[in-house]
C-alpha cells in the first residue's frame, strides 16, 4: 500500500522519468516512502522485494499512465535507498529474459530522447553503485551484448 501511495503522489506531481533522472525533491511523498520501506524491510523484505518485482514487471505490460512511470519511480526509491537497490537488483537481473527486455524496449521506445537519455543515465549510475549481485549483473551485460 505504501508503494502504491507513492507511485499516485509521484504521477501527480509529474515525476516520471524527468523527476526520476534528475534525483530531485520535486516529489514530496517519496522520502517518506523510502522511510517508511526501510523500517518495514527489518521484518518484511521478502514482501517487499516481492512487490517491488511485482510492480516492475506489471507496468510492462500496460499502457495505463502510472504504469508508464512505475519503472521510473522504482528507479527514483533505488536512487534513495541503497538497500532496496541491493534487496531487488539480483533477482531484477535474473528476470530480464528476452521477452523483457522487448516489453522494456517498448515501454521506454515512445519516450523523448531527453528523458531516455536521463534514464539511462540513471540506470548507470545504479549499475555502478550497486555491490549486492554486481558479478550477476556483469555477467547479464555481458551475455546480452555478446550475439
Amino acid at each position: 500500500r505504501v508503494l502504491s501511495c507513492g507511485l499516485k503522489d509521484f504521477c501527480a506531481h509529474g515525476g516520471e522519468a524527468a523527476g526520476a533522472a534528475a534525483g530531485d525533491k520535486r516529489v514530496p511523498k517519496i522520502a517518506s516512502v523510502v522511510g517508511i520501506l526501510g523500517h518495514l524491510a527489518s521484518r518484511h523484505a521478502g514482501s517487499i522485494k516481492q512487490e517491488l518485482l511485482r510492480m516492475f514487471h506489471e507496468s510492462l505490460g500496460s499502457a495505463r499512465e502510472h504504469h508508464k512511470a512505475t519503472v521510473p519511480f522504482l528507479l527514483q526509491l533505488a536512487l534513495m535507498s541503497p538497500a532496496l537497490l541491493a534487496t531487488v537488483s539480483p533477482e531484477l537481473v535474473d528476470s530480464l529474459k528476452p521477452p523483457v527486455l522487448n516489453q522494456l524496449h517498448q515501454h521506454f521506445s515512445a519516450m523523448p530522447r531527453e528523458e531516455l537519455d536521463g534514464v539511462v543515465g540513471v540506470v548507470v549510475h545504479l549499475l555502478c553503485h550497486t555491490s549486492a549481485g554486481a558479478l550477476r549483473t556483469l555477467r547479464f551485460l555481458l551475455a546480452t551484448a555478446a550475439p
